[in-house]
């Protein structure tokens, strides 16, 4: 995949939240986190207490990160990252 299609996969994740947790279907929760923080919290509802997580920055990259074990729960997570971020985070259970 070249830099251009990167940048309009990034676009649309950041613009289109919404309609890509619809196409990705059921048990998906499509999280956009719009001001740059090193917690982001997650209110999924996918009764799924270690459900998989993948994060992307504003420029559609895939990022690492942490989940906050003590604060997780069936229905919202806490994602963390060594500096301030934002992005998407795609939940799957």
């Amino acid at each position: 995949m070249n830099d251009s299609n990167f940048r309009i996969l990034a676009d649309t994740i950041n613009h289109n939240a919404g309609l890509l947790e619809r196409h990705l279907g059921e048990g998906v929760y499509v999280h956009k986190q719009e001001t740059p923080s090193t917690s982001w919290a997650v209110k999924h509802g996918l009764g799924s207490r270690r459900p998989l997580i993948e994060t992307y920055d504003t420029n559609g990259n895939q990022i690492g990160h942490g989940v906050n074990r003590n604060t997780q729960t069936f229905d919202e997570c806490e994602i963390v990252f060594v500096i301030p971020m934002s992005g998407v985070a795609i939940v799957r259970y």
